[in-house]
């Protein structure tokens, strides 16, 4: 059994990056005075991400976001594991709540929570449900299911950072039942996405509107960094 869980947020002044704010709030929720015992035993059922579970869940978000359709014109690339989203991404699994958090960080990075009763397979078959919700979207912003905030987080245009953290939980309440073991996945986003009233990206040919500092480059449609230039050396 699979469950997921995903948040819309009101757009107030603007969907930018606020990573200073995340550090700062980052730092009181992962204080070891701010963690009960109880949470410090559970922690020790935890499933760090490994490189190769980071490098998949990058590829899957980008494989996802270079196929939107209609197209986007400024899909940025999503380039960067982030430690201090991750970071905090494994604290708030260590409690094995089924809801959203740290309150204090949320109005500042976008989160998806993937849950299973079954056995642990693999991180992708965890987060392959936020894509199919694919199949209920309809561009801008029309949702012909029960849910589709996972998918447009993961389409969200400029958000280009994730971290996440997987933990086994014991006798956790999901939904009022009490399921006896369970695998939960958190993962969090920079910069925040699914700001109600606007979209998830903007329509047009893929990279024709992408940030200048993107320089014009473009790669599996979406903004790219360039590549560095390999200087020729004389002989």
């Amino acid at each position: 059994m699979l469950f997921i869980f995903g948040i819309y947020v009101w757009a107030q002044t603007n969907a930018t990056d606020v990573a200073g704010a995340i550090a700062s709030d980052a730092e009181a929720v992962l204080s070891p005075r701010g963690r009960s015992s109880s949470s410090m035993l559970r922690s020790r059922w935890k499933r760090y991400i490994s490189s190769r579970d980071m490098t998949a869940l990058l590829d899957f978000h980008n494989r996802v976001r270079s196929q939107v359709f209609p197209p986007a014109a400024n899909m940025e690339y999503m380039v960067m594991w982030d430690e201090r989203l991750a970071k905090l991404a494994e604290s708030w699994a260590s409690h094995c709540f089924w809801d959203h958090g740290p309150p204090q960080v949320m109005k500042y990075m976008g989160q998806n929570l993937s849950i299973s009763s079954g056995r642990y397979r693999s991180v992708i078959e965890l987060v392959r449900s936020w894509h199919d919700e694919k199949q209920s979207f309809s561009y801008p912003n029309r949702c012909n299911g029960a849910v589709c905030s996972h998918y447009t987080q993961m389409v969200w245009a400029s958000t280009s950072r994730i971290g996440c953290a997987i933990n086994r939980c014991s006798n956790m309440n999901v939904f009022g039942s009490m399921w006896k073991e369970a695998i939960l996945l958190v993962c969090n986003y920079s910069i925040k996405g699914n700001w109600l009233g606007e979209t998830p990206y903007k329509l047009g040919k893929p990279c024709s509107s992408c940030p200048s500092i993107y320089g014009g480059s473009c790669n599996k449609n979406q903004c790219s960094m360039p590549k560095p230039r390999k200087k020729l050396k004389r002989f």
